[in-house]
């Protein structure tokens, strides 16, 4: 029951951790869009498992574990592969920090 718990209280966490990542771009690549897109669906799924099994809803089992250890692995997987593009791109001029994590439409100050 501990991993539902859990599960129940990092995936919003980490869709938060998306939608503050996503906001620093204005147009991302096709690619980082449709990881965004795998990504929401992983923490979905482990989300609506957990919360049918922590209700009561689903039994608990070697299925349920198994999905919901699989989406959250995944998440982290792809926030890992989010943070090390991200910091990739600093390292090569590519972004300049502060300054690209404006909204979109915001004006430069400078």
């Amino acid at each position: 029951m501990a991993l539902y718990e859990i599960a129940l209280q990092v995936v919003p966490v980490l869709m938060i951790a998306l939608f503050l990542d996503a906001r620093t771009a204005a147009h991302p690549p096709l690619r980082a869009r449709v990881q965004n897109r795998l990504y929401v669906g992983l923490c979905v799924g482990a989300f609506a498992v957990s919360l049918l099994v922590v209700a009561g809803v689903l039994r608990s089992g070697q299925a349920t574990d198994a999905v919901v250890i699989a989406a959250l692995t995944g998440c982290i997987i792809l926030m890992a592969a989010q943070a090390w593009r991200h910091s990739s791109d600093v390292g090569r001029g590519r972004v300049t920090p502060g300054r690209d994590a404006r909204l979109p439409g915001e004006q430069d100050q400078t």
